[in-house]
């Protein structure tokens, strides 16, 4: 999930509890902590990571999480305490910079997660949740971090409420690779019943998918009996051979490829040739990071641009956009363009000017308050 769906989900959860007094069970989604442990001597973010790292990379390996802090569930009963946090742990979680989080944790398993810290109150009660979003990726500690109770190597997961590993057996092993073989198929499923009504007419294992952006072809592996993929050398120039077929196929000169029955078999799904020079709001992050001297999340940086105007909302979707959400005044810096002329398939793009209008605003310390109801802070 990703964390508006999981913020959602909160919100319902937390109505519940203040109206009905029911609390959900701990769950492949939700988890309780009545406190945090704190050693005497560590800093804010060595706590935090000693109380949420494990949990947290096995939540990104699930569908994402909610760890509710300050509410205590009895395994054996069922019974929940919602007790409160003291002040230390207020004081403590409150002080926590998301964006010093997001990069130890590329220290520990090469990428950064995407997560979302807020506090909330029962009468007189003060608690916080903790929000994981779901990962694309397995994430995989790089070595071992025995503070954190962290192997190198190890597959950490949600299952039947709790964290595990998934490669401490092969029984695990294999459940976790179901599980994953699963979203994927759904995935494959969800994504080609969109592109093409006829899918439910068409055995899956008959269908490719062909990446242009990726030189990649996806498809079911008869030996192995999965989805994978391989590389694929694909012609991307304006007059080569696949953006001629995409321009045919759009043009209605092309309906089907089909076999000598008739059924279809392959559809082409691509990008056509754009010779505009553009870049993807990752980038366009990474590229902003180098140059200046504060620490910033995605989100902020959607902020930033909510804030210059160029969409209507910090909450855009890069991935088929609201319409209206871009204003099109500001189009020497960010665009939106058909990724996919079959399904419609839009993506937000931005130009590399992009970069010194967003990086000059970072480096202006007096918006910060502004922009992001806070001061950001130093590398």
């Amino acid at each position: 999930m990703q964390l508006k769906e999981l913020k959602e989900k909160v919100e319902m959860f937390i109505s519940d509890l203040k109206n009905n007094g029911r609390y959900p069970k701990e769950n492949n989604l939700i988890d309780y902590k009545m406190e945090l442990k704190i050693i005497a001597g560590d800093k804010p973010l060595e706590t935090f990571f000693k109380n949420f790292s494990k949990d947290i990379i096995s939540f990104s390996n699930g569908d994402g999480g909610i760890i509710f802090i300050g509410i205590k569930e009895n395994n054996n009963s069922g019974i929940h305490e919602d007790i409160g946090l003291n002040q230390i742990n207020i004081d403590l979680l409150g002080g926590l910079d998301l964006n010093d989080v997001s990069q130890k944790f590329v220290k520990i398993i090469k990428t950064g997660v995407s997560i979302d810290l807020q506090q909330f109150q029962i009468s007189t009660r003060k608690f916080y949740y903790l929000t994981i979003q779901k990962s694309n990726d397995t994430l995989l500690p790089i070595n071992d971090f025995p503070d954190y109770k962290i192997v190198n190597g190890a597959i950490y997961y949600r299952a039947s409420g709790k964290t595990e590993q998934a490669n401490s057996s092969t029984s695990e092993f294999n459940r976790f690779l179901q599980i994953k073989a699963n979203e994927k198929s759904k995935e494959f499923m969800e994504i080609w019943s969109k592109l093409l009504p006829e899918m439910v007419d068409i055995n899956p294992k008959e269908v490719l998918i062909l990446n242009p952006l990726q030189n990649k072809v996806y498809g079911f592996n008869n030996k192995d009996k999965t989805l994978s993929g391989s590389n694929i050398e694909i012609e991307k120039t304006q007059n080569g051979i696949f953006n001629i077929i995409l321009n045919a196929i759009n043009a209605g000169e092309i309906g089907k490829i089909t076999d000598n029955e008739g059924k279809p078999i392959y559809k082409i799904v691509g990008e056509l040739y754009n010779n505009r020079e553009h870049i993807t709001i990752s980038s366009l992050e990474n590229a902003v990071q180098n140059i200046v001297k504060y620490k910033f999340t995605n989100l902020q940086l959607k902020a930033l641009i909510h804030y210059l105007g160029w969409v209507n909302s910090s909450d855009f979707n890069i991935i088929n956009p609201v319409e209206g959400t871009i204003d099109n005044q500001y189009n020497q810096y960010i665009w939106v363009e058909v990724m996919d002329q079959i399904s419609q398939r839009k993506k937000v793009f931005f130009s590399p000017d992009a970069i010194k209008e967003i990086a000059e605003i970072i480096e202006d310390d007096k918006l910060h308050e502004k922009i992001f109801n806070k001061k950001l802070g130093l590398k």
